[in-house]
């Protein structure tokens, strides 16, 4: 398939993913500030690998394995609401991931604010 064609589903899970995450999800794993950061699809379309952050709210800490878990719970929806909305003749299985990124980035930003102080 296209890299164009593969990047526009891409961009749809991402959205449709993101409305089920914020409006949909219902589930008490699913803690603190929880976003997609990436989406990658197979070229075969057969899997779509997404990547979460997980950052806690403030006064609150975070299990990010119970967020894991859960989100892995919910894998099932996710890819249901993926079909119902995007147009593609087979639904990837899809897989999650937690993402450090936004983790390491806010640590460094403390670290920094420290040094200046």
């Amino acid at each position: 398939m296209k890299k164009q064609r593969i990047a526009a589903i891409e961009k749809e899970m991402t959205k449709v993913i993101s409305n089920v995450l914020f409006g949909e999800l219902k589930n008490p794993k699913i803690k603190g500030i929880v976003s997609v950061t990436h989406v990658r699809v197979t070229q075969d379309l057969k899997f779509v690998d997404v990547s979460f952050s997980v950052l806690p709210m403030a006064g609150q800490t975070v299990n990010r394995e119970t967020v894991l878990k859960g989100l892995n719970e919910t894998r099932g929806y996710f890819r249901k609401r993926i079909g119902e909305e995007i147009k593609i003749r087979f639904v990837p299985e899809v897989r999650v991931h937690l993402d450090d990124s936004i983790e390491h980035a806010v640590k460094i930003s403390k670290l920094l604010n420290e040094v200046k102080e």
